[in-house]
This record gives structure tokens, sequence and C-alpha cells, in this order.
């Protein structure tokens, strides 16, 4: 833990930005509890329209990925940032005049936007005053400091939710707004950028097939998410004789494991070749996590227990060794004058990859054992494209960019 705190305050002006991170996760940690039980609950809206209400609200998401990069390019990225979190932060207050399938899409969308402006404006601002080595050092650490929060958040909404009542809601709504407002002065006490160096290409980023191709295969392998949240849990109740608690516990190891260990797990991805060997690493742990998985649904109740806690933990070392290497190659495949097109590239990929993640999901529910070996093929497959397209050295990159 000493190491850890002596690392973390080597981060300087930017340890401000880990505590908006940090008070923002809280906020979205909230909001991923409570936001489905309000609109059915409170709002009446039945459950097919909060489906079609969030497909809209994640497609306003993606082609607002279109503006922002270049808005942070065109502006700075602590501008967009501070902007975002303004947007943010007045439609979560918003929430408390949703009424009806329309206002949720408006607030939402707009609530939505913010936050994945306030993203890709940090994550810019991080690739303007940091090097190689520190990015991915501080992006394990921030992903360690967002699970926290999210845990924070989740827990702290139970009483107000075993409350059920509109009053407790709006509690919960503007509580939330004032957390993510409250990540403007940190971002206003953080770094300020560096002037953004020449450009090496005239072309936009959404043009570089390489960058576009790894944020892809990146976004695709970030379908993993889904796979923990939704095809485990009905796994273990439709297939296995695992009790069904489980389920939970399986998700609070994961956070657990994250939030321990993922600044470790990223200290071999700070160039191209490490962020290459240790995505295979993540490949054959998720091999080897989504057989064990699969197969706890032919064995005994303990066998099948300790299978399925086996299986998530080498899941979750795969997690974060994918995670370190997909920050790595955000970072050094990108143009550096061009920070907020590229990361709004690689946005769109994880975004991509959510979607990808239901339909694994769906797929393993379909398929059962045989829709796992769909996945193991699915992810090793990305893990090995993604090494297969990296560039031996940043250099090369470049000269390749250039000509």
């Amino acid at each position: 833990m000493r190491e850890k705190l002596i690392s973390l305050t080597s981060f300087g002006a930017a340890n401000y930005l880990l505590l908006g991170q940090f008070l923002t996760s809280i906020g979205t940690g909230a909001i991923l509890a409570t936001a489905t039980i309000f609109l059915i609950r409170s709002v009446h809206l039945p459950p097919v329209e909060v489906g079609i209400g969030m497909a809209v609200v994640a497609a306003i998401g993606f082609v607002a990925l279109f503006g922002i990069g270049p808005a942070v390019d065109r502006f700075g990225p602590r501008e967009v940032t501070v902007v975002s979190t303004v947007v943010a932060a007045t439609a979560t207050a918003c929430f408390v005049w949703i009424d009806s399938l329309p206002t949720f899409i408006l607030f939402e969308g707009l609530s939505n936007t913010g936050l994945l402006g306030m993203g890709v404006g940090q994550r810019a601002l991080i690739g303007r005053v940091m090097e190689a080595g520190d990015r991915v050092r501080y992006q394990a650490y921030s992903r360690s400091v967002s699970n926290v929060g999210y845990a924070v958040g989740s827990l702290a909404v139970i009483p107000l939710l075993e409350a059920d009542s509109r009053t407790a809601y709006v509690a919960v709504f503007l509580s939330i707004a004032l957390l993510i407002g409250a990540a403007i002065p940190c971002v206003l006490r953080g770094p300020y950028p560096k002037e953004a160096p020449a450009r090496k290409s005239a072309r936009m980023a959404i043009a570089d097939v390489r960058y576009v191709v790894m944020a892809v295969l990146c976004g695709l392998l970030s379908a993993r998410a889904k796979l923990l949240t939704v095809a485990v849990p009905l796994w273990i109740t439709a297939h296995t004789s695992a009790p069904l608690g489980l389920a939970g516990f399986l998700l609070f190891l994961n956070t657990v494991a994250v939030v321990l260990l993922q600044v470790r797990f990223s200290r071999g991805a700070a160039d191209l070749a490490g962020a290459s060997k240790v995505t295979l690493f993540g490949g054959f742990s998720f091999v080897a996590a989504f057989g064990l998985i699969a197969f706890a649904s032919a064995t005994a109740t303990g066998l099948a227990v300790a299978m399925l806690i086996v299986g998530v933990l080498l899941f979750t070392m795969g997690e974060m060794w994918t995670s370190a290497a997909s920050w790595t190659y955000s970072y050094e495949l990108a143009d550096p004058a061009m920070h907020g097109q590229y990361q709004s590239v690689f946005a769109l990929g994880r975004t991509g990859g959510n979607v990808a993640g239901s339909l694994l999901a769906s797929v393993v529910a379909a398929l059962g054992v045989t829709g796992w070996g769909v996945v193991v093929v699915v992810l090793f497959s990305c893990c090995v494209l993604t090494v297969v397209a990296t560039p031996r050295s940043r250099t090369a990159d470049l000269r390749g960019r250039a000509e």
C-alpha cells in the first residue's frame, strides 16, 4: 500500500484528475444501480420502452463521438472536459423531470454525451502531459480508482432504492449531479496541456486504417465486460448447480482484483512490444477462463463453484492485461497532434464492443457450451490479430504514417 501511495503522488497535478475521476465514478455507479429501477418504478415506463431508450441513448453517444474528438483538438482537452462536465452534471440534475420516453432520451442522451466528452477530453489531456510509460501507469491507477468509485456508488444508493419513493430517486440524482460537478475544480487544478506538436499527416484519425483496425479489435476485446455481467450470471442460473448468490460474489471478486492488481498487471505494457506480449497473455487467460466456466455446468456443486471462481480470476487477469495493452495502443499509435480525434476513434471501438458483448452473451444463452467456444474463438482471434497488426515500434509506425 505504501508503494502504491508513493507512486500515486508522482503524478503531480494529474492527481486532481484522479480525484475528479473518483467522484464521477461514484456518480456513475449510482446511476447504473438506479436508472432502470427509477424508470420502471417511478416513471412507469414499460421495460420494452426502457430498452428502446437505452439503445437510442447509445446511438446518440456513438454519433456524438465524431464531433467530440475534433472539438478536443480545436478548443483543447481541458476546455472540452470542463464543458462536458457541466453538460453531464446539468443533464443528470434534470433527471428529476423525466416523465416519459422522450424526456428520458433527451436528458440521458445529454448526460451520456457529457460523460463521453469527459472521458475523451481527459485521455487526450493525459496524452499531452505525460510520457508513454506514465500514461499506462496513470490509466491503471485511474481504472482502479474508478472501480472503487463504482462500488461505493452502487452500495450507497441501496437504502434509497429500498425506500422506492420519488423523493428518494430525486435525492439520488441531485447527489450524483453534485458529485459530477465537483470534478470541475479538479480539472481546473489539474495539469495544463503542452502545445500540440506538428501533425505527422494531413488525414483525419478515422482515415488512419491501422488505428481504426486496432480500435475495432480492442473494442471487440472490451466485449468481455458484458460476458462477466450478463453471460456468467445467466450461465450460473440456468446451467450450473452453483448457488445463485455466487454471481454477485464473482462480480465483487473481479472488482477487488482489478482495484488491487491492475497497476501491477500494467507494468509490462509500457511500449508496443510489451503491449503485444501481454495481449497474448490475455488471450490465453481468456481461453482457460471460459473453458473452466463452460464445463462448470457438468460438475457437482462444490467443483462447479471452484471452477467458476478460478475461471473468473483467470478472466480478470486477461481483462487487466488486455486493458493495459489497449491504453498503450491508443496512445502510441495516435498522431500526438490529434489526441482528441484518435481517442474518440478508440472510444467508438469500445462502444461497438458493448454491442458485441451483448451479442456474444446471447450466443452463450442460445448455444450453451458451444456458445462459450464461439466466445473463445472471437476473443483469442482478436488478441492474435491485434499482435499481428501492431508495428514493431512507435518509430516504425510514425514512418509508415508519414509515407
